[in-house]
């Protein structure tokens, strides 16, 4: 019976996924906000930011199909804090409140709209330097290593119909965080500096059907940040980076759901603000260059994002 239960389970989620939206973790876009390096020794870092991403295009693999009678907008506000304990050693917390609003438009019948919000999955993160940049090296390594910790919903329902799991505010699941940065200054004796982000997200399940059913799990992650930041004698510092993101195929019950996962290649384009010595504004836009996706499912057109990030000597004896 339980068998069974767990085949009839399968089936409404493969409908489900028939259109999935597999751009962000539980629609909440974790990883790619984990940009920071270490900050310096009794400093605390705040960086609020608001992402706007919004999916149109419905692609199967790699070919966009002439559909548009689907549409999700993933809203969120983003909270990451970094505290330098020393000079090494950053600590770095996320906190995720995020708004997602899916629009179904038939051919006949009536519109459909959903809107799913909450707060999201919370994330904590240790960072150590282990090269520092300064006169002597133009090189900087940091690596990180943290969890997410199931904070958010993920048993939201509507007209008591579970919710896709793509429109949870959270997952469910504790998950481990791999994190690495590199930067080298000084391109070619130049003001360009190169910067590459590393971050894979190994992901753990969650019994979103209840107790007596399968595991439900999204695909593990992994995001590769890579481009240059060119440092001006202005207070505007232009940025340009590809963004290559892949996740696995979600599962349930340790069967793998088709029209989930894929790989996305993005170009963001972006720029740093320096309204005060301790007060930065960070503005950037991103539009996919290359995408393949295991079947068909709904994709990001356009993700925008704004940042304000301030800087303060904390001085306390937190530092060692």
């Amino acid at each position: 019976m339980r068998n069974l239960k767990n085949i009839l389970i399968l089936f409404s989620i493969l409908v489900s996924h028939t259109f999935a939206q597999t751009c962000c973790t539980s629609g909440t876009p974790i990883l790619s906000s984990l940009k920071m390096s270490v900050a310096n020794k009794n400093i605390l870092q705040i960086n609020l930011s608001y992402n706007y991403n919004i999916l149109q295009d419905i692609l199967d693999t790699d070919i966009k199909l002439n559909d548009n009678t689907r549409e999700r907008l993933t809203q969120s506000i983003i909270l990451e804090l970094n505290y330098g304990f020393t000079k090494y050693f950053t600590l770095a917390a996320l906190f995720t409140y995020v708004k997602q609003s899916r629009t179904i438009k038939p051919i006949e019948g009536l519109q459909n709209n959903l809107d799913v919000l909450g707060i999201s999955d919370i994330v904590i993160l240790g960072k150590y330097n282990l090269i520092q940049q300064n006169i002597l090296s133009k090189n900087d390594l940091t690596l990180g290593l943290g969890i997410k910790i199931p904070a958010g919903k993920f048993d939201v329902k509507e007209d008591n119909i579970l919710v896709p799991a793509d429109l949870q505010p959270g997952t469910g699941s504790w998950d481990e965080i791999f994190w690495a940065y590199y930067s080298r200054a000084k391109i070619f004796s130049s003001p360009l500096n190169f910067i590459l982000n590393l971050s894979y997200k190994l992901n753990g399940s969650s019994k979103r059907f209840g107790k007596q059913f399968g595991s439900y799990k999204f695909g593990n992650e992994f995001i590769s940040t890579f481009g240059f930041v060119y440092f001006t004698n202005s207070v505007f510092t232009p940025t340009l980076f590809l963004r290559l993101r892949n996740t696995a195929h979600d599962e349930f019950s340790n069967e793998k759901i088709p029209n989930t996962g894929g790989w996305w290649l993005n170009l963001v384009a972006g720029g740093n603000v320096a309204v005060y010595k301790n007060l930065t504004f960070r503005i950037s836009g991103q539009i996919p260059l290359y995408t393949y996706l295991n079947g068909v499912q709904l994709t990001t057109t356009f993700v925008g994002s704004a940042s304000i990030i301030y800087r303060i000597n904390t001085g306390s004896s937190l530092g060692i």
